[in-house]
């Protein structure tokens, strides 16, 4: 009689798992804060372009070792926050003027898809709420600039979301440092904030009475204009 053995696949759902493959999980590890610290300082302004970022400097005042600080700085290097400055080591990235413009063209597309795809789906209730409550806080024009940045970065976040799409979604969050830190720098003007208005408005009633082609024109359309702008007044205000 031919006795047949059961073999298990390694990759078979009740195959034992090597315990070496599996690493203890850390809630947020202290280079992560680090990362998140220095990110959010530089898209704020605290640490404006130019700035020299020096390693024993930085992990003095977050009280850390130097080890989580060199990593944040990898971190920021690969998204193109932070940057080599010849002899001067690393510095909070300069932003050109071509930079810009190519980060807000690519910004224009997704920001259109985007909105095109929330007014497709079919949107969770609480989203749609969301998105009322900061377009609504937008127009009260009782926020300071700073609580403006905050609401009008919750308002495209909320529409990438909806979109549903991963890679829309995450493709939008690298690119919204360009975004707030055009605020924080003072670069975007208050006329241009205000005149935005009645562009979102038309952005979410769209996207609220489902109807993509005009949601995804309204978003084109507010994002070119935002650009237009912006590099309006930075080659005006070049030497």
């Amino acid at each position: 009689m031919i006795v047949k053995e059961n073999f298990e696949s390694p990759t078979s759902p009740s195959a034992p798992l090597s315990t070496s493959l599996l690493k203890p999980i850390v809630p947020q590890s202290v280079a992560e804060e680090v990362y998140q610290q220095l990110r959010q300082a530089i898209v704020d302004g605290d640490l404006p372009p130019g700035h020299r970022l020096v390693e024993r400097s930085l992990a003095e005042s977050l009280q850390v070792s130097r080890t989580p600080v060199r990593e944040a700085l990898k971190q920021l290097m690969s998204e193109g926050l932070v940057s080599v400055d010849g002899h001067r080591g690393l510095i909070v990235s300069r932003l050109s003027v071509e930079s810009i413009r190519e980060a807000y063209q690519v910004r224009e597309v997704l920001e259109g898809l985007a909105a095109r795809l929330a007014a497709e789906n079919h949107y969770n209730p609480d989203d749609m709420l969301r998105l009322e409550d900061a377009l609504l806080k937008m127009e009260s024009g009782q926020l300071s600039p700073k609580e403006f940045d905050g609401v009008h970065g919750v308002f495209h976040d909320t529409i990438a979301k909806m979109s549903k799409n991963s890679y829309v979604i995450h493709c939008l969050q690298d690119l919204s440092a360009f975004r707030t830190r055009m605020v924080s720098l003072d670069w975007i003007p208050k006329t241009r904030v205000n005149t935005s208005l009645a562009e979102h408005r038309a952005i979410f009633d769209a996207i609220r009475n489902g109807q993509a082609d005009e949601a995804e024109k309204q978003a084109r359309g507010h994002v070119a204009r935002t650009r237009q702008t912006l590099i309006s007044r930075l080659t005006a205000e070049s030497p």
